[in-house]
């Protein structure tokens, strides 16, 4: 039995200026052949989940090309052309399959291909003909589309936000491609677009918790393999930016149907508890300061890289320093210049700085100029312990401790948000001895910091990734959406 893997994933914020180009995968991951065995093998990823179970089951795994980047821009076309092709010609190497299993995301853009992922499909589907199975794990921020069900047998989007269940996804993608082949199982998969669109909302608590458990219900019942919810991605400004509920039934597409319009219509009748009012930065730190918990971790959501934001944004550590705090740390803002200048001067140096605010200081905040004791030099290099990507080797180039005041500021050289306190480790910070623990991310860091934290507060000053969707310059999604249309109907 002969299986081809494979990955070409980027979640597209179609709000961040400049294009994403090849330069930017191939500093991230860009591996071909057994090269990608051996990157993913025992990590948690979906890639990672798709080795262990064609290992285990015995089939012959053929990694064909895997590509992907930390979010950003609208990709460029040439860079999209060569990654669609340089998988196109893994799979033609590839001879005869049985199956293909590929880890997309669902929100990727390229400049003309709003549908990078239906555009890729149809390619793949073309290439290989109608019979070899297609099965294809997602992030549940993708924008799912017609296209996309049309040319796979099956797509398993992610359940969690955080995305701690990535793997378990590239398991049951292996897992049902073997059924498949073996005649056990007919997979057919059905999709339902809702009229709506919501911020980024942890499945950890709140409605989208109850949404994921009516899920789980659906496939614990009869004849359903899979029920999913997309949350889609926000910050993506295309006609097919939506919410959408994707089922996989075996062989009956009466009762795939009927399971995601159920959940579906779920989704519709509790939008309105997806709409948060999250405080400005001062705020969120008057409450960090006032609560009883240690530590208070405030999380910067509208500048997280995971979104596509720079991550130098300057909002929430001008208010820190701004409200003189002691016991407090920041990790981390992306600011390569002040990194090196940190390196150049060595350990126990003071120098002047103008931290952050250098990508879009109209939108994120001015730089920080101020004076810094160089108190920690590292190589940004460290291993994932979070159960999101737990074993991922990480490298952010030359990385700084400084104290300004008397708060620890870590500064990086590549964006990437906090995911875990092992970043903080690698700098000699235990957040556990400190008050408040700033940081930038959305919901991913809660994977990482649920077990250590006090308390959690985000916070959502001016930023590319904010959640006041309503700030969102948004000119291409098709309307009326909920919830900037109140005209907006489901069914």
């Amino acid at each position: 039995m002969r299986i081809a893997i494979g990955m070409l994933a980027h979640e597209t914020n179609t709000f961040c200026a400049g294009l994403t180009d090849v330069e930017h995968f191939q500093a991230r991951e860009w591996r071909t052949g057994a090269d990608i065995l051996r990157e993913h093998r025992g990590v948690r990823n979906d890639l990672g989940g798709m080795i262990e179970a064609g290992e285990r089951l015995g089939v012959e795994l053929i990694p064909t090309f895997s590509a992907a980047t930390e979010p950003s821009g609208t990709i460029a076309r040439a860079a999209y052309e060569r990654m669609r092709d340089e998988l196109l010609a893994g799979l033609r190497a590839a001879g005869t399959l049985d199956a293909i299993c590929l880890a997309l995301h669902g929100a990727g853009v390229a400049e003309g291909a709003d549908d990078l992922e239906g555009d890729l499909l149809r390619e793949v589907r073309a290439l290989v003909g109608a019979d070899v199975p297609i099965f294809v794990t997602l992030d549940l921020h993708g924008n799912l589309t017609q296209t996309m069900v049309e040319h796979a047998t099956a797509l398993l989007g992610c359940h969690l936000y955080p995305h701690t269940d990535s793997y378990e996804r590239g398991v049951e993608a292996v897992e049902l491609a073997v059924r498949t082949i073996q005649g056990e199982i007919s997979p057919v998969t059905e999709l339902v677009t809702l009229p709506m669109m919501i911020p980024p909302s942890t499945t950890n608590l709140g409605p989208a918790k109850a949404i994921n458990e009516l899920c789980w219900e659906w496939e614990a019942g009869p004849g359903i393999l899979d029920v999913a919810f997309f949350h889609g991605f926000p910050h993506t400004d295309i006609p097919n930016m939506t919410v959408t509920v994707v089922a996989v039934a075996d062989g009956d597409r009466a009762q795939a149907r009927r399971a995601a319009e159920a959940v579906a219509s779920r989704i519709w009748e509790l939008r309105d508890d997806f709409v948060v009012d999250l405080p400005a930065p001062s705020e969120a730190i008057q409450q960090a300061l006032h609560a009883p918990e240690r530590p208070v971790i405030i999380a910067e959501v509208s500048d997280n890289s995971g979104g596509g934001a720079p991550a130098d944004g300057t909002h929430l550590l001008r208010a820190m320093l701004d409200a003189r705090l002691t016991d407090a740390v920041f990790g981390f803002i992306c600011d390569p210049a002040v990194a090196a200048q940190a390196h150049a001067a060595g350990v126990g140096a003071t120098i002047e700085v103008a931290l952050g605010g250098k990508t879009d200081p109209a939108l994120h905040g001015a730089p920080v100029e101020t004076r810094a004791y160089v108190k920690c030099l590292t190589d940004g290099q460290f291993i994932l312990q979070t159960p999101m990507g737990q074993g991922s080797r990480i490298n952010l180039g030359p990385m700084a401790r400084l104290v300004i005041g008397d708060v620890d500021v870590i500064v990086g050289s590549e964006r990437t948000q906090t995911l875990d306190p092992e970043l903080f480790l690698l700098h000699g910070v235990d957040v556990t001895r400190y008050k408040i623990v700033a940081l930038k991310s959305q919901q991913h860091f809660r994977a990482g910091f649920d077990p250590v934290a006090g308390k959690i507060i985000r916070t959502d000053p001016p930023g590319s990734t904010t959640s006041n969707l309503a700030a969102l310059p948004y000119a291409r999604i098709q309307r009326p959406i909920w919830p900037l249309d109140e005209a907006a109907t489901y069914p």
